[in-house]
């Protein structure tokens, strides 16, 4: 559970934090109004304790605006002002409890349990696992009656698991959960918990591993006596864009309002330009978080708008209706769009190497899948171009796994009736290579020809094997091709923009990358030491430090002066791009990101760094 704690009082705020951290809260502090508000906002919180005399915003206007933005979860005002009138102000203003200061810390936990116990009357309830039994009223975890001594942060995740069993958890949303957002850490750390729940569960004797990992998509608590949940595997991808989605409507619809206060004011000749200035920042945020989620078209209308209120709009009525008439639109794909489960990617990450033979040789398919035995790499034999496609399909809408590579046999012959199989082959291959990620196509031709391999390559085959060839060399060739696939990478990402750092880890998850993302880069070097990356992606503009000063020093330093670094950015200046490049950076992307390209540029990065180790 998530606290945030808005007071000016440094003692007060050292108490209450102590005893909420002791009582398993992760607390945020504010020491003002606006940055109270910055911060409710931003993170969501399952409670807010709020002063009422505080710097630059007060506790009873904060709560009010609170309440107006949709904020539904128990608000405690603390206040030195005693009597009824105040109460009742306080309460009018939204607030669900009203505490006086001096004050028992004792009290307020009591009135915190109580409020939470009201939006969920079984919060408090004991938690259980068969004999493994978690009693939130007293922080007590027992099994078979012994009590167990654990962390603060694997309590936290033993309580997370058990009341959500058997929902997944990625490590972004463990963090989210069990850490504050003044703390960073990193995705070693997650794993450092679990590593230690399991083997203190296991120590106090519990008969199985029940915390299940789901490789590339996070954790799950198994359900007791049954068997592992088959549908939380598969769905729990979308499950997390999802949620992303639905946590920044309120965000969303707050731009929309911005973009619709423009025009009416542009309508009647009454625009500042601050206000311009603020509605194409609106639409250029719009136009890059939108494009994340795969709305192509709303981003594209996003970019439109922006453009359009870069003019000088005042006499020019034409453009004035195109502005209205793009914004219109805009609403109405977001309104088609509320459920953004149909624009992700439908292919899951395997949890083997899964090899596809298009072959009805059956002499040769055997041997081939005899040696890939040997090998510890599963297979599936289908004969004809057209028997794949409807396997596919099949998998495809079943969110099976997919084959990590392909062989197929391709006959080059001269008669027409050859060439239309040929046709359909390279057809296939073209199939595979448009998949999100794509699959490596291992052709096996019977010649050797330049033109031939140029067909292949057009319709993107990774490798061209003539023969003859033995099970063996072709088992080599696609063992290969499977160590340039992008499963288990390290990428770090650094980027002040939370909204992207929420999306990229579930947009990019199709490609097996392992993600740490941070959004201080001043945490950089601690992070960047504990996670030791395949590859780095920077922000240029950031507080503190910008992506150009954190690739110089890590060009000065003889371990990381070789690592990969890969630049994001809105700028398109060529000025900007040259002191990218001039402070070592191997290549530059401008925002919004699309996914596929992200991913493609940092496969090629990562071969590029491969063959030059080599």
């Amino acid at each position: 559970m998530r606290i945030l704690l808005v007071d000016d009082d440094q003692t007060l705020i050292d108490l209450l934090t102590r005893i909420l951290v002791q009582k398993n809260y992760a607390v945020d502090v504010a020491k003002d109004g606006e940055q109270g508000w910055i911060y409710g906002s931003t993170y969501s919180y399952d409670l807010m304790i709020l002063d009422w005399s505080l710097p630059k915003l007060d506790g009873i206007s904060l709560c009010q605006r609170f309440r107006i933005n949709g904020y539904a979860n128990p608000i405690i005002l603390l206040t030195s002002h005693d009597g009824s009138q105040n109460k009742i102000r306080g309460l009018d203003a939204g607030a669900d409890d009203y505490l006086c200061k001096p004050f028992d810390p004792e009290e307020l936990a009591a009135r915190i349990r109580a409020l939470l116990r009201r939006i969920n009357y079984d919060f408090f309830s004991v938690l259980s696992w068969g004999s493994l039994q978690l009693d939130p009223r007293n922080c007590n975890v027992a099994y078979q009656g012994k009590t167990l001594y654990l962390g603060a942060k694997e309590y936290r995740l033993l309580e997370l698991l058990l009341r959500h069993s058997p929902e997944v958890f990625s490590i972004e949303e463990i963090i989210e959960r069990l850490w504050s957002s003044t703390e960073y850490p990193a995705e070693a750390t997650v794993r450092s918990h679990v590593r230690r729940l399991r083997q203190k569960l296991k120590l106090a004797g519990l008969p199985e591993d029940l915390i299940i990992t789901v490789k590339k998509q996070g954790y799950y608590l198994k359900p007791f006596s049954q068997e592992n949940n088959k549908e939380h595997k598969k769905s729990q991808h979308i499950t997390a864009l999802t949620s992303i989605w639905k946590k920044s409507r309120l965000k969303r619809e707050q731009q929309l309002i911005v973009l619709e206060k423009t025009i009416e004011s542009l309508q009647v000749g009454n625009l500042d330009t601050s206000d311009r200035i603020s509605a194409i920042v609106v639409a250029h945020s719009l136009a890059g978080n939108l494009g994340q989620f795969g709305l192509e078209r709303a981003s594209q209308l996003a970019k439109e708008i922006e453009q359009l209120l870069q003019n000088d709009l005042s006499h020019n009525s034409k453009q004035l209706l195109q502005l209205s008439s793009k914004l219109q639109a805009l609403n109405q794909e977001l309104t088609i769009n509320q459920n953004i489960t149909h624009q992700l990617p439908k292919k899951l990450a395997a949890d083997a190497p899964f090899l596809l033979i298009v072959n009805d040789e059956e002499n040769f398919t055997e041997q081939l899948r005899s040696e890939a035995q040997i090998q510890e790499i599963a297979t599936k034999i289908i004969s004809t171009p057209k028997l794949v496609r409807a396997w596919l399909a099949e998998k495809q809408a079943r969110y099976e796994q997919l084959p990590d590579v392909v062989v197929l046999n391709i006959s080059f012959m001269e008669d027409a009736a050859e060439s239309d199989s040929q046709q359909e082959y390279l057809a296939l291959i073209a199939e595979f290579n448009l998949l999100v990620p794509s699959i490596p196509v291992v052709v096996i031709a019977d010649r050797n020809c330049f033109q031939d391999r140029l067909q292949v390559t057009r319709h993107g085959g990774k490798f061209y094997l003539p023969q003859p060839v033995s099970p063996s060399q072709i088992i080599s060739v696609c063992q290969q091709a499977l160590k340039y696939s992008a499963a288990g990478k390290k990428i770090m990402i650094v980027d002040d923009d939370i909204e992207l750092l929420q999306v990229l880890p579930s947009l990019l998850k199709p490609w097996g990358f392992k993600l740490t993302t941070l959004d201080d880069p001043r945490q950089f070097w601690d992070v960047l030491q504990a996670v030791d990356p395949d590859l780095l992606v920077l922000d240029i503009e950031m507080p503190h430090l910008s992506g150009i000063e954190l690739c110089k020093v890590l060009r000065t330093h003889a371990y990381w002066c070789q690592l990969p670094v890969l630049f994001l950015s809105v700028h398109s200046d060529p000025n900007i791009s040259n002191q990218v490049f001039a402070s070592g950076a191997n290549d530059f992307i401008n925002k919004p990101v699309v996914a596929q390209q992200l991913a493609h540029r940092i496969l090629n990065r990562l071969a590029v760094s491969t063959n030059w180790q080599r």
